[in-house]
């Protein structure tokens, strides 16, 4: 009796531990990356409350474009908060991050040399030029942007 139930009890539990080694890792790889860069957002692992997506690479200086989107909960008691960055990597280093203010969530891509940002209403695409540096400060949706840590 004791051995059907430890088989049973083994069974159900392999389906978890392969569903948990094949999961991506906690801002796919990069947390002790963003640590040591001094970032200075908020960490977020929950897959149900944060996302953080590779975008592309542009040509030339090769700069890694992720879209970093989260929402938390600051106290029991609060409403939910949330955001967008922006985050730069050359190589395994953090470079730096653009903050943006959504609501709404701005879409994000990359061609060739260029960051492409596009507003909801699709009224504005922002151009972003990475053949050299990341812009030190940009205009999206009314707003000024700076490039920082």
């Amino acid at each position: 009796m004791k051995v059907p139930i430890l088989i049973l009890a083994f069974a159900s539990a392999t389906p978890s531990l392969a569903a948990h080694q094949a999961s991506t890792p906690c801002l796919a790889g990069k947390r002790a990356a963003l640590v040591q860069g001094h970032f200075s957002g908020g960490l977020f692992c929950s897959r149900k409350n944060a996302s953080f997506v590779l975008v592309g690479r542009t040509a030339g200086k090769n700069y890694a474009i992720y879209d970093y989107r989260y929402r938390f909960l600051p106290h029991p008691e609060g409403v939910m908060h949330g955001g967008q960055r922006l985050l730069v990597f050359h190589g395994d280093k953090y470079v730096g991050q653009y903050v943006l203010s959504p609501p709404p969530y701005i879409s994000v891509s990359v061609k060739r040399s260029q960051l492409l940002l596009q507003t909801p209403d699709n009224r504005e695409t922002v151009r972003l030029d990475f053949s050299r540096k990341p812009q030190s400060k940009i205009f999206i949706n009314g707003e000024a942007e700076e490039f920082g840590r």
